[in-house]
C-alpha cells in the first residue's frame, strides 16, 4: 500500500516524465486510445477544393462532417463523433521535411473499435469516396504492456475517385 501511494505521488508530480522506483520498472506516461483511422488520398496527390461532406457509418452510428477546402488560415475544424484532418504531403531528408506543392492527404479517425466502417465523401455534392473496412485491430502499448495503457488500433488506406 505504501509503495502504491509513493508511485501515485510521483506520477502526479512527474507529469509526462519517466517515473522510476515504482516496482523496479520505469514507466512513461504516454497515453493512447482505441480507434480506427483511414488515410485518404487521390492517385495523383491532389485534393479537390470546395465544400466537403463526409458521412461515416461506424457499426450502427451515423456521423456527418462538413468542411471547406482549402481551410481558412487559423481555422480548426471540429466535428462530433470522429475527426478529419487534411495534411500537406511532405518529402523528408535526414535533417528536414518540406511540403510537396499541391499534394495533400486526409485522415479520417473514428474512436473506439467499430467492427464495420463505411465512409462516403462528396465535394459540392459530387461523390469522390465510397469505401468500407472491417478493421483488424492490433494492440498498442506505448509504455510497454506492463505499464499500460493498452489500446486497440486499426488503419486502412483509401483512394479518392
Amino acid at each position: 500500500m505504501g509503495n502504491s501511494l509513493v508511485c501515485i505521488g510521483i506520477i502526479l508530480l512527474g507529469g509526462a516524465a519517466a517515473v522510476g522506483g515504482c516496482g523496479g520498472k520505469a514507466c512513461k506516461l504516454v497515453g493512447c486510445s482505441d480507434g480506427f483511422s483511414a488515410s485518404v488520398r487521390s492517385a495523383d496527390g491532389s485534393f479537390p477544393s470546395g465544400l466537403h461532406r463526409i458521412e461515416v457509418l461506424a457499426d450502427s452510428a451515423a456521423l456527418t462532417y462538413t468542411f471547406t477546402f482549402p481551410l481558412e488560415v487559423g481555422s480548426i475544424p471540429v466535428c462530433g463523433g470522429f475527426s478529419v484532418m487534411v495534411f500537406s504531403a511532405t518529402t523528408c531528408t535526414d535533417t528536414r521535411c518540406d511540403p510537396i506543392p499541391g499534394q495533400f492527404f486526409e485522415t479520417i479517425t473514428v474512436p473506439g473499435t467499430p467492427g464495420q466502417v463505411h465512409a462516403w465523401q462528396y465535394v459540392d455534392d459530387a461523390a469522390i469516396l465510397d469505401a468500407a473496412a472491417a478493421p483488424s485491430y492490433q494492440d498498442l502499448a506505448p509504455n510497454g504492456v506492463e505499464c499500460g495503457p493498452v489500446c486497440r488500433q486499426a488503419s486502412a488506406s483509401w483512394t479518392l475517385q
